[in-house]
């Protein structure tokens, strides 16, 4: 009798004990939650994105483990510099093309040079000059060149410029500018330009001297 007291005594302290520790798979899922709810905010808090008032599209970005902890800052100075080589080549080509538009752009790059800043990005350029009224434009390179009297009358009373249709043109010439340097520091490419720098380093290491030619 008293060792079967002892065997159900012995029993209830294992039932016990695993009630009080459980596998994993059995814990709280409260428990669980705090802890993937810390995890997460931990993630957030260091890649910059502690707030909890986030959209969807930032908070699928936070929790992205695999961007690197300067993405944003990176996504930024590259828009940013795609940005301004577009302006440089769309002025390029309307010089050609459109010189009135052309002397737009160039007279309203000199009025609002670029004052880039952790509050400030060409994003904010890009929305002050879209937000200008229509503008006319008189281009005395095209009014002084000969040519059929309509023509010539037309040329002289210049031309309406749409600072909205520029800027889309602007926005065109980044997504190209965006797609030639894909192109260009696409993953083998860029792994080229890599080892050149490697190469030369070991040239520059192991020079000739006289006495070795």
């Amino acid at each position: 009798h008293r060792r079967a007291m002892d065997s159900l005594a012995s029993r209830a302290v294992v039932s016990t004990t695993v009630l009080k520790t459980g596998p994993r798979s059995m814990r709280s899922p409260r428990l669980s939650m705090r802890r993937a709810g810390s995890s997460r905010d931990k993630v957030l808090t260091r890649m910059g994105h502690g707030d909890s008032s986030m959209s969807e599209d930032e908070d699928d970005y936070a929790s992205d483990i695999n961007r690197t902890p300067y993405y944003t800052q990176t996504e930024r100075k590259f828009l940013d510099m795609i940005t301004i080589q577009a302006l440089k080549n769309l002025l390029h080509f309307l010089q050609e093309t459109n010189g009135e538009m052309h002397m737009y752009l160039h007279n309203h790059i000199t009025e609002n040079p670029f004052e880039l800043s952790e509050t400030r990005s060409m994003e904010d350029w890009l929305t002050d000059l879209a937000a200008k009224p229509l503008t006319r434009v008189n281009d005395p390179r095209r009014s002084s060149v000969p040519g059929p009297a309509m023509d010539e009358e037309a040329l002289r009373k210049g031309r309406e410029i749409s600072p909205r249709d520029l800027v889309e043109r602007i926005l065109q010439a980044r997504s190209n500018v965006a797609e030639e340097l894909t192109r260009e520091l696409s993953a083998p490419r860029l792994a080229v330009k890599n080892n050149r720098i490697f190469t030369a380093a070991l040239a520059s290491t192991f020079r000739l001297s006289d006495d070795d030619v």
